[in-house]
């Protein structure tokens, strides 16, 4: 089992994978859908969450990498994990500016000059993430390049990071989810089908 089958074995073992067809998930870019990742549930579990770091660390290139910066709220936890492990600065990025104080939007590490590895957990459109890296090369970063736990593999998250020319990866997918839970029985074939036509076009599923 490679490391992306395995991340999707801990989405799975946790339950972090929830399927609701007549009521659909509504993602934070709009998007309804049948199957949600929550991969917030992995930090309550020690061996697990162990597991998912040492995903990050199998596609983070550290000898090229000068800072780890989280993406807000939930990719905070995992660069902090990640940052120790490898004896590297943090950061991590707002979605906006704060709006008190000396309203940053990065917090700790400097960023100038550095090459950045954004950590997120999910990415769907890649809204989130792309934010992050506009906002790191606006503060000087030399290079981004964004690792995240899971995508849902939309064909606009592809069309939306080519856009920026930045990089990414994740440790797993939703095409290796979906074949792991098959082969699990925890799809029926008819929910199985659902989910598959929902990836092929999933701004107009359900409406």
């Amino acid at each position: 089992m490679n490391n992306k089958e395995k991340t999707a074995k801990i989405l799975f073992d946790l339950k972090a994978v929830k399927i609701n067809v007549k009521e659909p998930f509504t993602f934070s870019s709009g998007i309804k859908s049948p199957i949600y990742c929550d991969n917030r549930v992995i930090l309550g579990y020690p061996e697990a969450r162990d597991g998912i770091v040492q995903g990050f660390l199998s596609i983070i290139d550290a000898e090229n990498t000068d800072v780890i910066a989280g993406v807000a709220t939930a990719g905070i936890s995992w660069a902090a994990f990640i940052a120790e492990k490898l004896g590297k600065p943090m950061a991590y990025v707002r979605s906006k500016p704060k709006g008190h104080g000396v309203g940053r939007q990065i917090e700790g590490a400097e960023i100038a000059g550095k090459r950045v590895a954004i950590i997120e957990d999910l990415i769907s459109t890649g809204g989130s993430s792309i934010n992050a890296a506009e906002v790191l090369r606006k503060s000087g970063a030399e290079s981004v390049e964004v690792k995240a736990i899971f995508s849902y593999n939309f064909k606009s998250a592809y069309e939306n990071f080519d856009k920026i020319n930045c990089k990414w990866d994740t440790i797993s997918n939703f095409d290796i989810l979906i074949e792991l839970l098959k082969n699990e029985k925890y799809l029926s074939e008819g929910e199985a089908e659902t989910a598959l036509e929902w990836n092929k076009n999933p701004e107009s599923w359900g409406k």
